[in-house]
């Protein structure tokens, strides 16, 4: 399914009610959302505050360690 949706003045953006039903997504869920080559991905998370923050820092430290930068290890590693 496809929705077109559109942003708010505080950039907020409203879960069309088919996909709050089909995930059942209700008042307080949280979403997890991740930028991905130039796309937003939104994935209902169902896990403690505890897993909810590793995988926050599992993003975030993907974008430091995944860098060219780091490259240059991979000859004497």
């Amino acid at each position: 399914m496809t929705e077109l949706i559109t942003i708010g003045e505080k950039g907020q953006i409203v879960i069309p009610k088919k996909f709050r039903d089909d995930l059942k997504l209700h008042k307080g869920a949280r979403i997890l959302a991740t930028e991905e080559n130039n796309k937003i991905i939104l994935n209902p998370v169902k896990l403690d505050e505890k897993h909810l923050m590793m995988l926050l820092s599992e993003s975030s430290l993907k974008k430091v360690w995944n860098n060219k930068y780091d490259e240059r290890w991979d000859d004497v590693l």
